[in-house]
């Protein structure tokens, strides 16, 4: 929110508090737009009307406006002197209004030296807009705020040859051709919806068309629009569109609204797609996908991003948030929504594995750093900050609760009402959580607690058995400080399991699943004839972790025999952690690297087994990354950690060599690409195996796993075979590296994952990394570009935590370079160092320097200082 200006190094910048919220002044019903697009600017004239809010005494409208030239404002058709309005750097006051008036702004903007990927700007050879979530004040004069709801009408003026194809909200009402030989297009949307929710798009695409006939009998435009060229990548996507539209309506009976539905895919996007009222649009690499360019990860993520945007037709655009500080009200909830659509497309157990995965990755790691923050947020300076994997991720799990704690039919009788109360309203995560408890009849207000609450519990667990009695005792405690004056403790639904020595489950009956609500709970267990080994939080029932003693041989047995395929990869993964820290033990007291034979059978049984999910073994079998460890941390150790890490890859693979060859033998590289969970699958469990192949380091190997590279018919496999041989520096890796960039290196989307291979390569250093941003491909002011190399290159936590602190400072040379034109990645970017607390004392000093000179730039973004001043917090 570039208007909070820091007027000196010692000032701090103003925060945005929940707690001071107030309703607008004056509502704004009607906004009627005209684009004229010019070869150098852009002509915004706006006719809005607007009604005092009842509920408010002032007369003084305030609008927002950024890098606006005013030319010319009229009240009720009067044209206004200077004196009759105040206009600030980034506001413009009225005055002294009518009760109802008629306002027309005319301005002038320059889209085409707009890089901040805010308001309306150029991408590639077309111009797009990005509101959400301040960025309509980069367009026009207005209240950029969601709890101000009008219906719109955009007319678009532009050459017809450099601009064919002119889009907006809402269904196409009129189009033609004006006396001077430009064209123009009329759009209007009957639903109101808050102005980040307004887009534009001019320019030449092409167009790929389909349709969809709605529970309610009504046949529906489905239109993308791509740069041309891209139309035979647009086949996933309309399916995936397609499949999204059908499944909310069996589903949730969520029947789409307008008749046409667009989607348009743009490089230049700082977001992963936007959920504009009809006229969604996307980060090409969200659309675009055919088998030889795309991995199955690439087109499982299309499906979960385009029904994500279009579900949030619903949760999200029908009914928005009122204010900022509810924007898991709209995000956590279509989150929840996506991923329950990617798991009735897949494979559940697996999608279930890869959101906890990615959650205790990203979201535990932020929960455990200086930027955790509740998922209603109290206060904030940026609000662009505040996309987080907290307000997405975490705000899902909340949804998820609701879920197991109500049941299905409730859940969705909840829904159902909050539709019904709030369609066409701007609203706050208490109403959702009203119509929750009031659909169902359960009390829910403590489990609100969650909204306030920011880091992740943890729950500590004591077992105790008593041979003489078989009574199983557990006590489960909450180590939690709630914010919350009213209660101590959260609100948590906890499942578990116990599993006897012959892994057969026993019969807990209520136990299984119950809710936390106190600080302590005790449970006993009776008529248990030995000690079970308990299962904690199945399935992830809650976003918590767990503090239980387990020792190597309970978590063996968990993966072996646990009910829920998620509590059997936790444990392993959990095995995994054990053997590490054994491991880093033994080696700093410089004794032998050994690992436990029962860790190798209980792998040789998972390799054997010829009934399990594919895809799932690819999973279990896969050790931690560094980065999650780094986050469970303290005072890390980045060069015996990595040794330790490839010690234990290089052990699997030597051990399981003739059973990974044995795989990867396997897989023909001429059989037909299918996209389904089992061919997904076996490319999965390919393309891992020939990664712990690699790090044996052996000739023929490599040999054979640059055949299958040069083979491939697929990405997955082409791009699986050369992550493979990147594991080391060899000359097969060189070779396979350079073919596959002048193979693609006109292809944006696949050099974008040439440039991330690269950057987290164990081997690179920063001149490797400086030589890559010379090349023609890479440019700085490509926000996917900047997130494939620079950004890629940050999560290289070995390499960018050098000791000699060279890593920092070319990250926050990055950071200050990128922030001068598009701050909302140069913030991102600077996010990377919320470990700053795990590290050793050494480079924690150095890191400071960097960050601590960075923010002494006078031009800094206050996106940016925000997040290097928390961080330095």
């Amino acid at each position: 929110m570039s208007f909070y200006i820091r007027l000196d190094m010692s000032s701090e910048v103003n925060k945005i508090e929940l707690s001071q919220y107030t309703e607008v002044d004056y509502l704004c019903h009607v906004i009627e737009l005209e684009i004229e697009i010019q070869s150098s600017f852009a002509k915004i004239t706006n006719v809005s009307k607007y009604e005092k809010n009842k509920n408010t005494q002032t007369k003084v409208l305030v609008l927002n406006g950024v890098n606006l030239k005013l030319e010319n404002i009229l009240v009720n058709n009067k044209v206004l002197d200077s004196t009759e309005y105040v206009l600030e750097t980034e506001k413009l006051i009225l005055k002294d209004l009518p009760d109802s008036f008629t306002l027309e702004t005319h301005c002038i903007v320059n889209p085409y030296e707009n890089f901040s990927g805010e308001g309306l700007y150029k991408s590639g050879d077309i111009l797009c807009t990005q509101c959400e979530a301040e960025g309509f004040r980069k367009i026009t004069f207005h209240q950029d705020r969601p709890d101000v709801m009008s219906v719109f009408k955009t007319k678009i003026i532009a050459n017809s040859e450099d601009y064919p194809l002119l889009l907006s909200n809402g269904n196409l009402i009129e189009s033609g051709v004006l006396d001077d030989g430009r064209h123009y297009a009329l759009w209007s949307d009957p639903f109101k919806k808050p102005s980040y929710l307004f887009a534009m798009v001019a320019g030449n695409l092409f167009k790929i068309e389909d349709s969809f006939k709605t529970l309610d009998n009504r046949e529906v435009k489905l239109e993308i629009f791509v740069d041309p060229g891209n139309e035979d990548k647009c086949a996933h996507a309309m399916e995936s569109l397609k499949n999204s539209m059908k499944w909310d309506e069996e589903t949730y009976g969520l029947v789409y609204d307008l008749d046409i539905y667009m989607i348009v895919a743009v490089d230049s996007f700082n977001m992963g797609a936007m959920e504009n009222k009809g006229l969604n649009i996307f980060n090409s690499h969200y659309v675009l996908a055919k088998t030889e360019t795309a991995t199955d990860s690439d087109f499982q993520g299309i499906e979960a991003v385009i029904g994500h945007e279009y579900f949030h037709n619903w949760t999200g655009n029908r009914v928005t948030c009122r204010d900022w500080f509810q924007l898991t009200l709209k995000e956590g909830l279509t989150v929840y929504r996506d991923q329950e659509f990617s798991s009735d497309m897949g494979s559940r157990a697996v999608k279930r594995i890869e959101d906890i995965k990615g959650l205790k990755g990203a979201q535990f790691a932020e929960d455990a750093g200086p930027l955790s923050h509740p998922i209603q947020p109290k206060s904030y300076v940026e609000i662009n900050n505040f996309y987080t994997s907290t307000i997405y991720e975490k705000g899902a799990e909340i949804i998820r609760m609701y879920h197991t704690i109500l049941g299905d039919a409730h859940f969705k009788k909840g829904l159902k009402l909050y539709f019904e109360r709030h369609d066409g309203q701007a609203v706050t995560c208490q109403d959702f959580l009203k119509a929750m408890s009031d659909a169902s009849g359960v009390n829910l207000d403590h489990f609100g607690v969650w909204y306030d609450q920011n880091g992740t519990p943890v729950i500590s667990i004591l077992t105790s058995y008593d041979e003489a009695t078989q009574n199983y005792e557990i006590e489960i405690t909450q180590n939690v400080v709630t914010n919350n004056t009213k209660y101590d403790c959260l609100y948590i639904p906890f499942h578990m399991e116990l599993i006897n020595s012959d892994g057969n489950s026993l019969d807990l009956g209520d136990n299984a699943q119950i809710i936390l609500k106190d600080k302590v709970t005790k449970i006993n267990c009776s008529k248990i004839s030995q000690k079970p080994v308990p299962v904690f939080n199945t399935n992830f029932s809650a976003p918590v972790n767990i503090d239980y003693n387990y020792s190597f041989d309970e978590l063996l047995t968990i993966t072996a025999y646990a009910k829920d395929e998620y509590s059997r990869y936790n444990s392993l993964s959990l095995a995994f952690e054990w053997l590490i820290k054994d491991l880093t033990k033994s080696y700093k007291n410089g004794e032998a690297l050994s690992i436990q034979e029962d860790f190798f059978r209980s792998l040789a049984t998972i390799l054997s087994d010829s009934s399990m999910d594919k895809n799932f073994m690819s999973y279990l079998i896969e050790p931690p990354k560094i980065n999650y460890l780094l986050n469970k941390a303290d005072n890390f150790d980045f060069e015996v950690t990595n040794h330790i890490l490839n010690h234990l890859k290089y052990e699997i693979a030597k051990r399981f060599e003739k059973e990974l060859v044995s795989i990867v033998d396997s897989y023909n590289t001429k059989e037909p690409y299918l996209l389904n969970t089992h061919s997904i699958g076996q490319r999965a469990l390919v393309n891992i195996s020939m990664w712990y192949l690699a790090h044996l380091d052996d000739k023929d190997i490599n040999e054979k796993i640059y055949t299958i590279f040069t083979q491939a018919n697929n990405m997955t496999i082409e791009f699986g075979a050369l992550r493979a041989l990147m594991v080391r520096n060899t000359k097969h890796a060189q070779k396979a590296c350079k073919e596959f960039y002048i193979k693609w290196k006109k292809d944006t989307l696949v050099i974008q994952k040439w440039f991330r291979l690269n950057a987290v390569a164990d081997f690179i250093d920063i001149n490797y990394i400086k030589n890559l941003e010379t090349l023609p491909e890479y440019d700085e002011k490509v926000p996917n570009l900047v997130r494939a190399l620079v950004g890629a290159y940050s999560t290289n936590v070995v390499a960018v935590n050098n000791s000699s602190g060279v890593g920092y400072k070319y990250l926050c040379d990055k950071i200050l370079e990128i922030d001068q034109f598009n701050p909302q990645i140069a913030a991102r970017l600077a996010k990377s160092f919320s470990y700053i607390n795990k590290i050793d004392n050494e480079r924690k000093t150095l890191l400071t320097q960097s960050l601590k000179e960075l923010l002494k730039a006078s031009e800094l973004s206050n996106d940016t200082m925000e997040i290097i001043s928390t961080n330095l917090s």
